[in-house]
């Protein structure tokens, strides 16, 4: 099978060896960003949490602590239900030679589902919890459209002057968007006059996310200390839909090729993946707090193993001014690896000043770590340059939430600073967001969390190798919508 390998909206990754997997035919669709894309979370659970900021490691005093702290949850003394759905709008403005172009993509999705049972115990407290969290969202998109003057992607394929070895192949020459001819010295060499010249325009659409099923408990060891634990299974799918196109749309290519009218209108490229993905993954937790005073925790999140099996493939075609249609559509290609992420260290802590509460969260990862595993060779290969790609981050989270309690009403807000993994990115790729929200309880036991969360950070991507860069300047807006009652 001839492939090009797929170049996601996650980043851009080496694209210099792209025309590799072209040429020999590789049957695989990974590279590190499919790797990273598995490990990287999203910005959690919990309206609450998530309103004030994610820095809720020190605080984690409802059900979402199962997924940010487990040992907080000797917290809660009575029993709780939690529900909550979030919608995720995502806008991405390209630049790609000069000219902009916006696309939106949304998603709606249940973010939790739980409870939380505490457990009558002579000294401390004992409390378990299960449910649902949706750990991250995939949903993202992308459209572009420029007039490339100086390169395109046949000459990727064959290009003009390369020697023929052996039989004549290659997906321009199979589409008869280059043929073959004899240089001066009497060697056979592909030509093809598409070298330059052509509208490039392509739409990307991503989808998909990973889900927690867990379960976890927590328990006091000493006065005000407690440890934690959470267990969770983790599965989900992932999708990549891409279309590119190249056309002739100032009609340059009207020209014979070798006697032949190649009268060239437009080469299309339709790639897709859809993958599935399981894994497991461990949180431990530890928590001491003074109450109504201060809350300090800490959590430690084991490597989880991820399963992929993947289904993916490209079919090719090109159309021209006299109606001739080509197209090529190899069987599509299976596959499986797994992928391994590194540990993730958190750090968190709360004051509480009367009515107002103020936390702070560290989190790091050291992104050298992760690597693929159970894959062929040149997947595996990867491994060591993922070594020098990615670097180890710090994450920051602040947050507060004061209580107006004459009105029945929390108001929260907070900001989110996630540093890129990649080494050489400068800090405006760097993820930033501001949250904010409001809790109104609605009675004695019932609260209701509302939540905003805006996003904003930069990124790119080549179409091929050659290409130039389509500049992404990327706008997320997360609304969250959390129901729980406590019994």
């Amino acid at each position: 099978m001839k492939k090009e390998r797929r170049y996601s909206t996650f980043k851009r990754y080496v694209l210099a060896v792209a025309v590799l997997g072209i040429v020999s035919g590789q049957g695989f669709a990974q590279f590190p960003e499919d790797a990273l894309r598995f490990a990287t979370p999203g910005l959690g659970v919990g309206g609450r949490a998530v309103g004030m900021g994610g820095a809720y490691t020190g605080v984690a005093s409802d059900y979402s602590a199962l997924f940010w702290n487990p040992a907080g949850l000797v917290q809660l003394e009575h029993g709780e239900f939690s529900l909550g759905l979030s919608h995720l709008n995502f806008q991405n403005k390209s630049t790609f030679l000069g000219a902009s172009e916006s696309f939106t993509n949304n998603a709606t999705q249940l973010n939790a589902l739980g409870l939380v049972f505490p457990v009558q115990v002579k000294r401390g407290s004992l409390v378990f919890a299960f449910g649902y969290n949706r750990q991250s969202n995939f949903t993202t998109g992308l459209s572009f459209e420029a007039f490339n003057p100086n390169s395109s992607i046949v000459q990727t394929f064959n290009r003009d002057g390369a020697a023929v070895s052996g039989s004549p192949g290659g997906i321009a020459w199979e589409l008869y968007l280059a043929d073959t001819t004899t240089d001066g010295q009497g060697r056979r060499i592909y030509y093809s006059p598409i070298v330059d010249r052509v509208t490039q325009l392509g739409k990307v659409l991503e989808g998909g996310g990973l889900n927690n099923y867990s379960v976890g408990g927590a328990v006091d060891i000493a006065k005000n200390v407690s440890v934690g634990a959470t267990l969770s299974y983790v599965s989900g799918t992932y999708k990549y839909d891409r279309t590119y196109k190249e056309q002739d749309n100032r009609n340059i290519y009207q020209s014979n090729i070798n006697g032949s009218p190649l009268q060239f209108d437009q080469f299309v490229q339709d790639d897709f993946v859809e993958s599935d993905v399981t894994g497991f993954n461990a949180k431990l937790g530890l928590f001491y707090r003074v109450p109504d005073r201060f809350r300090f925790g800490l959590t430690a999140k084991s490597p989880t193993v991820f399963r992929v099996q993947e289904s993916f493939g490209t079919t090719y075609s090109a159309d021209f001014d006299n109606g001739d249609k080509v197209k090529l559509d190899p069987e599509n290609s299976k596959g499986e690896y797994d992928v391994a992420t590194p540990w993730v260290f958190s750090a968190g802590a709360s004051v509480i000043i009367r009515d107002l509460v103020l936390s702070g969260d560290v989190e790091y990862t050291d992104w050298t770590q992760l690597e693929f595993r159970n894959a062929n060779p040149d997947l595996i290969a990867y491994n060591k340059e993922m070594k020098d790609l990615f670097r180890a981050t710090a994450n920051l989270r602040a947050g507060a939430e004061y209580d107006v309690k004459q009105a029945g009403v929390r108001i929260r807000g907070g900001f989110i600073y996630n540093t890129s993994p990649y080494r050489n990115d400068p800090s405006s790729f760097d993820q930033k967001y501001v949250t904010g929200g409001l809790g109104i309880l609605l009675s004695e036991d019932t609260m209701l969390d509302l939540t905003y969360a805006r996003g904003w950070w930069k990124t790119f991507r080549y179409n091929y190798t050659g290409s130039p860069k389509v500049e992404e300047d990327v706008t997320t807006n997360n609304f969250n919508l959390t129901f729980s009652y406590r019994f």
